[in-house]
């Protein structure tokens, strides 16, 4: 059967006005919720990116985190953009986003004392198997990016401020290119439902690697560029608050997370992620 049959129809710009309004606020409610409901119980919030959640990563690190550490994890996955305004306004623990210039921002503006990598996955290039504009096999970033820019094809953007958007305003600035026009199209929400749109309208899409291979079956777009040339990596990285800004924070649990996946445990999980399923892991550890 045709992939494309089981996919749903959308009105795009009906589609971009609800998913400009994602139920983050309640997730994070939520969170809080149960980080504070006992606070005897060592707990903690951990604001991180939907990729690590979408992609199958973050359950298996928190299980095994809160095993080995008896710590609670009330997750909320949002874009590293929200994430990281979560960690500036004292509404989580600790955080695991990726992307380096906010982070850099944050160690910059104090609000951030350190940040610790924890692992390095790529970033990919997908769009329809016919490839209107070229861009199989490229492996230079700003080549591709300026075949993109011919519009021989729509482009889907996540266009919500997560670590993805932002390295792909990076590429297009590389490439020397302004996006815009009928053929560029933002989302303003996930990688996963980015994807969909992306294939629903035959479109290319930016998207990190992992996330892309969980759901892969479900869409009608393929892997075209990117992941092991220059350009495309993909650095995730834990950031521990300021105790000075945000006193009343967990932060020697946040601490143990971060150790757990720098140095302990949460290595090993995350240096074998996906050989079973893919053949290969997904990220490197540093």
């Amino acid at each position: 059967m045709d992939r494309r049959t089981s996919l749903p129809t959308w009105n795009i710009a009906g589609y971009r006005s609800i998913v400009r309004r994602p139920p983050i606020l309640a997730a994070v409610a939520l969170a809080l919720a149960a980080a504070g409901c006992d606070r005897d119980r060592r707990r903690i919030v951990l604001a991180t990116t939907t990729s690590v959640r979408d992609c199958g990563l973050l359950d298996a690190l928190i299980g095994a985190f809160e095993r080995e550490t008896g710590v609670r994890v009330a997750p909320v996955a949002v874009g590293s953009g929200e994430a990281m305004r979560m960690g500036r306004d004292g509404n989580a623990d600790v955080l695991l986003v990726h992307d380096p210039d906010g982070e850099a921002e944050m160690i910059a503006q104090g609000v951030a004392t350190e940040r610790i990598e924890v692992m390095l996955g790529r970033f990919v290039v997908v769009g329809p198997p016919s490839d209107p504009a070229g861009v199989r096999g490229v492996e230079d970033a700003p080549a591709v990016f300026a075949r993109l820019a011919s519009g021989a094809a729509p482009f889907v953007s996540r266009g919500d401020g997560s670590g993805t958007h932002r390295a792909e305003r990076r590429m297009w600035r590389e490439a020397g290119v302004e996006p815009g026009g009928a053929w560029y199209v933002s989302t303003g929400t996930g990688m996963v439902e980015t994807l969909r749109v992306a294939s629903e309208r035959r479109a290319y899409c930016l998207a990190d690697e992992a996330t892309f291979l969980r759901a892969r079956s479900r869409l009608d777009i393929e892997m075209l560029a990117g992941s092991r040339g220059v350009g495309w990596a993909n650095p995730y990285s834990v950031l521990l608050l300021s105790p000075g800004r945000h006193p009343g924070l967990r932060h020697e649990e946040a601490r143990l997370f971060a150790r757990f996946l720098s140095s302990g445990p949460g290595r090993a999980i995350v240096e074998s992620f996906g050989r079973t399923e893919f053949g290969r892991a997904l990220f490197e550890v540093p």
